[in-house]
This record gives structure tokens, sequence and C-alpha cells, in this order.
């Protein structure tokens, strides 16, 4: 009985399926095929990518995860998306 309960320990330990993280991009640059993401906290279900200046031939991005889709105010230009490496 005690082999029984034992097995099915272990089974269990090595079949438990850990919580989904998801990944996002953080890098600045126009484009970020070449950069590897960024695991999100545990709360955050979104990416998001964010315009901060559009002059010049490249324009410069804020990436990152966030938790939720905020109201965009004004003039800027965010977006967000829900799945890994999306905000590319």
């Amino acid at each position: 009985m005690k082999t029984l309960l034992l097995m099915l320990g272990v089974v269990a330990f090595v079949y438990l399926e850990p919580g989904y993280t998801l990944v996002c991009k953080s890098c600045p640059e126009w484009k970020c095929a070449l950069t590897p993401g960024v695991e999100c906290s545990n709360d955050s279900t979104q990416c998001y990518k964010k315009l901060l200046e559009s002059g010049g031939l490249f324009p410069k991005y804020e990436r990152g995860c966030a938790t939720n889709c905020t109201t965009v105010t004004g003039k800027e230009k965010v977006t967000y998306c829900a799945t890994d490496n999306c905000n590319d």
C-alpha cells in the first residue's frame, strides 16, 4: 500500500504542469526579431508596444508586459496582444 501511494505521489509530481508564463519582447528598436523575449510576471496577461519617437528612419518603441489593456489618451499609439512575443 505504501509503495502504491509513493508511486502515485511520484507520478503526480512528474506530470504536474506548471503555470503558464507569458513571454514578451522588451527591446526599443523598431524590430526585435533576433532579441529573446522576457518572461512576464504571473499577473501579466498582455504584451504591449508603445511608439515613443517616430522621427527619423527607424522609430523607437517601448515594449513589455502589461496586466491589462489601458485606455490610450491623446495621440499615444499603443498596441496590446496576448500571445508569446507578439509585440515585435
